[in-house]
Protein backbone atom coordinates (compact mmCIF):
# COMPACT_ATOMS: atom_id res chain seq x y z
CA UNK A 1 0.00 0.00 0.00
CA UNK A 2 1.44 3.09 -1.36
CA UNK A 3 1.36 6.93 -0.45
CA UNK A 4 0.03 6.03 3.39
CA UNK A 5 0.89 8.68 5.63
CA UNK A 6 0.44 8.09 9.76
CA UNK A 7 -0.78 11.62 11.10
CA UNK A 8 -2.02 10.05 14.13
CA UNK A 9 -2.51 6.88 16.31
CA UNK A 10 -3.45 5.34 19.63
CA UNK A 11 -3.87 2.50 21.78
CA UNK A 12 -6.55 1.63 24.41
CA UNK A 13 -6.83 -1.32 26.73
CA UNK A 14 -10.73 -1.80 26.75
CA UNK A 15 -11.64 -4.23 29.69
CA UNK A 16 -14.89 -4.45 30.93
CA UNK A 17 -13.63 -5.64 34.47
CA UNK A 18 -11.66 -1.84 34.38
CA UNK A 19 -13.66 1.23 35.35
CA UNK A 20 -12.37 2.96 32.25
CA UNK A 21 -10.19 2.74 29.28
CA UNK A 22 -6.65 2.68 29.78
CA UNK A 23 -4.41 4.64 27.39
CA UNK A 24 -1.36 2.29 26.22
CA UNK A 25 2.19 3.62 25.22
CA UNK A 26 3.33 2.81 21.83
CA UNK A 27 7.34 2.52 22.12
CA UNK A 28 8.09 1.71 18.76
CA UNK A 29 8.89 4.07 16.46
CA UNK A 30 6.95 6.13 13.44
CA UNK A 31 8.18 3.58 11.03
CA UNK A 32 6.57 0.56 12.69
CA UNK A 33 3.14 2.38 13.44
CA UNK A 34 3.45 2.57 9.56
CA UNK A 35 4.79 -0.58 8.51
CA UNK A 36 1.92 -2.20 10.66
CA UNK A 37 -0.72 0.01 9.15
CA UNK A 38 -0.20 -0.79 5.92
CA UNK A 39 -0.26 -4.42 6.74
CA UNK A 40 -3.76 -4.10 8.81
CA UNK A 41 -5.03 -1.59 5.94
CA UNK A 42 -4.39 -3.89 3.29
CA UNK A 43 -6.44 -6.40 5.23
CA UNK A 44 -9.23 -4.74 5.58
CA UNK A 45 -9.65 -3.18 2.65
CA UNK A 46 -9.27 -6.20 0.29
CA UNK A 47 -11.19 -8.04 2.98
CA UNK A 48 -13.89 -10.75 1.90
CA UNK A 49 -15.65 -10.25 5.32
CA UNK A 50 -15.77 -6.61 4.68
CA UNK A 51 -19.37 -4.94 4.43
CA UNK A 52 -20.58 -0.97 3.67
CA UNK A 53 -22.27 0.99 6.26
CA UNK A 54 -23.53 4.57 6.38
CA UNK A 55 -23.61 6.73 10.05
CA UNK A 56 -27.04 7.28 11.45
CA UNK A 57 -26.41 11.12 11.96
CA UNK A 58 -23.27 12.80 11.98
CA UNK A 59 -24.10 14.01 15.40
CA UNK A 60 -22.90 10.70 16.72
CA UNK A 61 -20.51 10.39 19.17
CA UNK A 62 -18.18 9.07 16.78
CA UNK A 63 -18.58 10.84 13.41
CA UNK A 64 -18.71 13.98 15.50
CA UNK A 65 -15.49 13.44 16.95
CA UNK A 66 -14.13 12.89 13.43
CA UNK A 67 -15.25 15.81 12.29
CA UNK A 68 -13.63 17.75 15.01
CA UNK A 69 -10.27 15.96 14.34
CA UNK A 70 -9.98 17.35 11.02
CA UNK A 71 -11.35 20.72 12.36
CA UNK A 72 -8.14 20.61 14.36
CA UNK A 73 -9.64 19.52 17.66
CA UNK A 74 -7.34 17.54 19.88
CA UNK A 75 -6.57 13.86 18.80
CA UNK A 76 -5.64 12.54 22.38
CA UNK A 77 -9.13 14.14 23.38
CA UNK A 78 -11.64 13.01 21.08
CA UNK A 79 -9.72 9.26 21.05
CA UNK A 80 -10.37 9.27 24.34
CA UNK A 81 -13.78 10.13 24.22
CA UNK A 82 -14.30 7.09 21.58
CA UNK A 83 -12.53 4.69 23.50
CA UNK A 84 -14.68 5.64 26.07
CA UNK A 85 -17.89 5.51 23.94
CA UNK A 86 -16.40 1.79 23.11
CA UNK A 87 -15.82 0.64 26.66
CA UNK A 88 -19.74 1.98 28.08
CA UNK A 89 -21.27 0.09 25.17
CA UNK A 90 -19.72 -3.50 26.11
CA UNK A 91 -20.17 -2.36 29.69
CA UNK A 92 -24.04 -2.65 28.58
CA UNK A 93 -23.24 -5.55 26.63
CA UNK A 94 -21.92 -7.20 29.30
CA UNK A 95 -24.46 -6.41 31.69
CA UNK A 96 -27.14 -8.50 28.73
CA UNK A 97 -24.87 -11.28 28.66
CA UNK A 98 -23.29 -12.14 31.95
CA UNK A 99 -24.95 -15.38 32.92
CA UNK A 100 -23.38 -16.72 29.55
CA UNK A 101 -19.74 -15.13 29.12
CA UNK A 102 -17.72 -12.17 28.87
CA UNK A 103 -17.41 -9.32 26.38
CA UNK A 104 -14.10 -10.42 24.44
CA UNK A 105 -11.06 -8.20 25.88
CA UNK A 106 -8.63 -6.90 23.72
CA UNK A 107 -7.56 -3.15 22.88
CA UNK A 108 -8.82 -0.40 21.03
CA UNK A 109 -5.88 1.02 17.83
CA UNK A 110 -7.48 4.26 16.83
CA UNK A 111 -5.51 5.42 13.66
CA UNK A 112 -5.84 8.93 11.39
CA UNK A 113 -4.25 7.69 7.58
CA UNK A 114 -3.48 9.84 4.52
CA UNK A 115 -3.68 7.48 1.89
CA UNK A 116 -4.21 8.85 -1.98
CA UNK A 117 -4.74 11.86 -0.79
CA UNK A 118 -7.75 11.05 1.26
CA UNK A 119 -7.89 11.07 4.98
CA UNK A 120 -9.15 7.52 6.76
CA UNK A 121 -9.53 6.81 10.35
CA UNK A 122 -9.32 3.13 11.66
CA UNK A 123 -10.45 1.35 14.64
CA UNK A 124 -9.29 -1.84 15.24
CA UNK A 125 -10.56 -4.00 18.09
CA UNK A 126 -7.75 -6.26 18.57
CA UNK A 127 -6.86 -9.59 20.92
CA UNK A 128 -3.93 -8.42 23.19
CA UNK A 129 -3.75 -11.37 25.96
CA UNK A 130 -1.04 -12.91 24.20
CA UNK A 131 0.82 -10.50 22.85
CA UNK A 132 0.96 -7.40 24.98
CA UNK A 133 4.40 -7.30 27.53
CA UNK A 134 2.83 -5.79 30.17
CA UNK A 135 5.79 -3.60 31.30
CA UNK A 136 6.86 -2.66 27.33
CA UNK A 137 3.95 -2.65 25.13
CA UNK A 138 6.30 -2.86 22.39
CA UNK A 139 4.75 -1.94 19.14
CA UNK A 140 7.24 -4.24 17.23
CA UNK A 141 7.04 -7.65 19.40
CA UNK A 142 3.01 -6.76 20.51
CA UNK A 143 0.72 -5.70 17.87
CA UNK A 144 -0.10 -8.83 16.58
CA UNK A 145 -0.27 -9.51 12.31
CA UNK A 146 -2.53 -12.30 12.25
CA UNK A 147 -5.62 -11.37 11.07
CA UNK A 148 -7.36 -13.93 13.60
CA UNK A 149 -6.27 -11.61 16.30
CA UNK A 150 -8.35 -8.35 14.75
CA UNK A 151 -11.60 -8.93 16.10
CA UNK A 152 -13.70 -5.91 14.82
CA UNK A 153 -12.48 -3.10 12.43
CA UNK A 154 -13.99 -0.05 10.59
CA UNK A 155 -12.39 2.07 8.28
CA UNK A 156 -13.69 5.46 7.73
CA UNK A 157 -12.55 7.43 4.48
CA UNK A 158 -13.53 11.38 4.21
CA UNK A 159 -13.43 13.77 1.24
CA UNK A 160 -11.51 17.01 1.05
CA UNK A 161 -14.60 18.76 1.80
CA UNK A 162 -14.25 16.73 5.16
CA UNK A 163 -17.74 14.71 4.55
CA UNK A 164 -18.00 11.02 4.90
CA UNK A 165 -17.10 9.40 1.41
CA UNK A 166 -17.44 5.79 2.72
CA UNK A 167 -17.57 3.52 6.14
CA UNK A 168 -16.13 0.10 5.56
CA UNK A 169 -16.88 -2.46 8.88
CA UNK A 170 -15.45 -6.22 9.21
CA UNK A 171 -15.53 -8.94 11.89
CA UNK A 172 -13.52 -12.00 12.21
CA UNK A 173 -16.93 -13.91 13.43
CA UNK A 174 -19.40 -14.98 10.46
CA UNK A 175 -21.50 -12.34 11.13
CA UNK A 176 -20.68 -8.32 11.95
CA UNK A 177 -20.81 -7.92 15.90
CA UNK A 178 -24.17 -5.61 16.14
CA UNK A 179 -23.13 -3.44 18.93
CA UNK A 180 -20.17 -2.71 16.90
CA UNK A 181 -22.00 -0.96 14.14
CA UNK A 182 -24.94 -0.48 15.73
CA UNK A 183 -24.56 0.48 19.16
CA UNK A 184 -20.57 1.97 18.87
CA UNK A 185 -20.48 3.68 15.45
CA UNK A 186 -24.26 4.30 15.16
CA UNK A 187 -24.30 2.73 12.02
CA UNK A 188 -26.42 1.05 9.44
CA UNK A 189 -26.58 -1.24 6.78
CA UNK A 190 -26.12 0.23 3.20
CA UNK A 191 -27.98 -3.20 1.31
CA UNK A 192 -29.77 -5.09 3.52
CA UNK A 193 -29.59 -8.79 3.77
CA UNK A 194 -32.22 -9.73 1.04
CA UNK A 195 -30.82 -7.12 -1.42
CA UNK A 196 -27.38 -8.62 -1.05
CA UNK A 197 -28.36 -12.05 -1.46
CA UNK A 198 -30.46 -11.65 -4.22
CA UNK A 199 -27.52 -9.60 -5.94
CA UNK A 200 -25.00 -12.37 -4.68
CA UNK A 201 -26.69 -15.33 -6.27
CA UNK A 202 -27.78 -13.38 -9.47
CA UNK A 203 -24.57 -12.55 -10.23
CA UNK A 204 -22.53 -15.75 -9.18
CA UNK A 205 -25.31 -17.75 -11.22
CA UNK A 206 -25.09 -15.14 -14.23
CA UNK A 207 -20.91 -16.30 -14.10
CA UNK A 208 -21.78 -19.98 -14.25
CA UNK A 209 -23.61 -19.21 -17.04
CA UNK A 210 -21.52 -17.35 -18.86
CA UNK A 211 -17.91 -18.89 -18.08
CA UNK A 212 -18.61 -22.85 -17.51
CA UNK A 213 -22.26 -24.24 -18.66
CA UNK A 214 -20.99 -23.02 -22.15
CA UNK A 215 -17.77 -25.11 -21.66
CA UNK A 216 -18.14 -28.00 -19.45
CA UNK A 217 -22.11 -28.47 -18.33
CA UNK A 218 -21.36 -31.45 -16.18
CA UNK A 219 -18.77 -28.80 -14.11
CA UNK A 220 -21.64 -26.09 -14.07
CA UNK A 221 -24.05 -28.43 -12.32
CA UNK A 222 -21.64 -29.58 -9.56
CA UNK A 223 -20.42 -26.28 -8.80
CA UNK A 224 -24.01 -24.34 -8.94
CA UNK A 225 -25.31 -27.47 -6.81
CA UNK A 226 -22.65 -26.86 -3.83
CA UNK A 227 -23.12 -22.90 -4.32
CA UNK A 228 -27.06 -23.66 -4.17
CA UNK A 229 -26.29 -25.55 -0.96
CA UNK A 230 -24.43 -22.89 0.35
CA UNK A 231 -27.02 -19.99 0.14
CA UNK A 232 -29.58 -23.06 1.45
CA UNK A 233 -28.04 -23.90 4.30
CA UNK A 234 -25.90 -21.09 6.03
CA UNK A 235 -26.95 -18.31 7.97
CA UNK A 236 -24.72 -16.08 6.89
CA UNK A 237 -22.79 -15.43 3.64
CA UNK A 238 -18.74 -15.07 4.04
CA UNK A 239 -17.73 -14.43 0.61
CA UNK A 240 -13.79 -15.53 1.26
CA UNK A 241 -15.01 -18.87 2.43
CA UNK A 242 -17.26 -19.39 -0.51
CA UNK A 243 -13.73 -18.92 -2.84
CA UNK A 244 -12.52 -21.50 -0.97
CA UNK A 245 -15.11 -23.71 -1.97
CA UNK A 246 -14.86 -22.77 -5.18
CA UNK A 247 -11.47 -23.47 -5.54
CA UNK A 248 -11.56 -26.72 -3.73
CA UNK A 249 -13.89 -28.27 -7.41
CA UNK A 250 -11.64 -30.46 -9.16
CA UNK A 251 -12.65 -30.48 -12.78
CA UNK A 252 -14.11 -32.63 -14.53
CA UNK A 253 -12.96 -31.87 -17.99
CA UNK A 254 -9.80 -31.36 -19.17
CA UNK A 255 -11.61 -28.04 -21.44
CA UNK A 256 -12.68 -26.54 -17.84
CA UNK A 257 -9.17 -27.24 -16.54
CA UNK A 258 -7.23 -25.65 -18.50
CA UNK A 259 -10.18 -22.51 -17.98
CA UNK A 260 -10.42 -23.32 -14.28
CA UNK A 261 -8.30 -20.35 -12.75
CA UNK A 262 -9.56 -17.68 -15.23
CA UNK A 263 -13.22 -18.90 -13.98
CA UNK A 264 -11.89 -18.37 -9.98
CA UNK A 265 -10.00 -14.86 -10.93
CA UNK A 266 -13.51 -14.13 -12.08
CA UNK A 267 -15.19 -15.44 -9.05
CA UNK A 268 -13.16 -13.36 -6.72
CA UNK A 269 -14.01 -10.06 -8.31
CA UNK A 270 -17.53 -10.45 -8.18
CA UNK A 271 -18.49 -8.34 -5.21
CA UNK A 272 -17.26 -5.26 -7.33
CA UNK A 273 -16.97 -5.85 -10.49
CA UNK A 274 -20.67 -7.28 -11.13
CA UNK A 275 -23.87 -5.42 -12.49
CA UNK A 276 -24.99 -5.13 -9.06
CA UNK A 277 -22.54 -5.39 -6.74
CA UNK A 278 -22.93 -6.74 -3.11
CA UNK A 279 -21.14 -6.80 -0.14
CA UNK A 280 -19.09 -9.78 0.90
CA UNK A 281 -20.07 -10.75 4.54
CA UNK A 282 -24.14 -11.12 5.18
CA UNK A 283 -26.90 -12.52 6.62
CA UNK A 284 -28.52 -14.94 3.91
CA UNK A 285 -31.69 -14.62 3.27
CA UNK A 286 -32.41 -17.74 0.88
CA UNK A 287 -36.17 -17.25 0.65
CA UNK A 288 -35.48 -14.35 -1.97
CA UNK A 289 -33.39 -16.70 -4.11
CA UNK A 290 -36.17 -19.88 -4.07
CA UNK A 291 -37.60 -19.35 -7.86
CA UNK A 292 -33.57 -18.71 -8.83
CA UNK A 293 -32.78 -22.03 -7.40
CA UNK A 294 -34.55 -24.27 -9.36
CA UNK A 295 -33.46 -25.28 -12.85
CA UNK A 296 -35.09 -27.58 -15.60
CA UNK A 297 -32.67 -29.99 -18.04
CA UNK A 298 -33.92 -30.83 -21.47
CA UNK A 299 -33.69 -34.78 -21.60
CA UNK A 300 -35.72 -35.60 -24.43
CA UNK A 301 -39.45 -34.46 -26.23
CA UNK A 302 -41.15 -34.94 -23.38
CA UNK A 303 -38.78 -35.55 -20.70
CA UNK A 304 -36.95 -32.75 -18.82
CA UNK A 305 -34.93 -33.20 -15.36
CA UNK A 306 -36.46 -30.53 -12.67
CA UNK A 307 -34.22 -29.62 -10.20
CA UNK A 308 -35.60 -27.88 -7.22
CA UNK A 309 -32.47 -27.31 -5.26
CA UNK A 310 -29.24 -28.32 -3.60
CA UNK A 311 -29.05 -32.54 -3.96
CA UNK A 312 -26.81 -34.41 -1.46
CA UNK A 313 -24.14 -36.00 -2.87
CA UNK A 314 -24.89 -35.08 -6.36
CA UNK A 315 -21.96 -36.59 -7.87
CA UNK A 316 -22.63 -39.97 -6.62
CA UNK A 317 -26.27 -39.45 -7.70
CA UNK A 318 -26.32 -39.04 -11.45
CA UNK A 319 -23.82 -40.26 -14.22
CA UNK A 320 -23.69 -39.98 -17.82
CA UNK A 321 -22.83 -42.60 -19.98
CA UNK A 322 -23.37 -44.72 -23.19
CA UNK A 323 -24.48 -48.50 -24.63
CA UNK A 324 -25.18 -50.15 -28.13
CA UNK A 325 -28.73 -48.18 -27.18
CA UNK A 326 -27.47 -45.19 -27.24
CA UNK A 327 -26.50 -41.94 -24.49
CA UNK A 328 -27.87 -42.19 -21.37
CA UNK A 329 -28.51 -40.43 -18.15
CA UNK A 330 -28.08 -42.74 -14.56
CA UNK A 331 -29.89 -41.48 -11.33
CA UNK A 332 -29.84 -43.45 -7.94
CA UNK A 333 -33.35 -43.19 -6.51
CA UNK A 334 -35.46 -45.61 -4.72
CA UNK A 335 -38.50 -43.63 -5.20
CA UNK A 336 -38.03 -43.54 -9.17
CA UNK A 337 -37.09 -47.13 -9.01
CA UNK A 338 -40.30 -47.63 -7.32
CA UNK A 339 -42.59 -45.86 -10.13
CA UNK A 340 -40.33 -47.73 -12.86
CA UNK A 341 -39.66 -51.20 -12.08
CA UNK A 342 -41.13 -53.91 -13.85
CA UNK A 343 -42.09 -57.38 -12.34
CA UNK A 344 -38.17 -59.13 -13.68
CA UNK A 345 -36.89 -56.29 -11.50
Amino acid sequence: MENLEVLEYSLHRVDVNEPAPVQLALKGDAKDVTAYTKLVLEELLESSRSRYFQFKSMDELVPSSLVAILNSESWTDKSRQIAEKLHGVELQVQERIKQLNDVRKGVLLQLKVKHDECIKFVFIKIDNTEFFDEDDFSLKSGLPTSKSRIQKSAVITFTPEKTVDEVIISDSKSTITEYWYLSFLIAEQLKDSETNTKNAFNAIDKLLNKEVKSVSPVDYWFLRNDIVNYFRNEESLIYDDLIEKVKAHKPETEVFKENFDAFVEKFEKLPIKSTKPFDTQFDLESSVIKARIVRKVLLDTNFELRINGEVKDLKFRIFAGSDNKGKFIKIYSDKGYDEFKTSGD
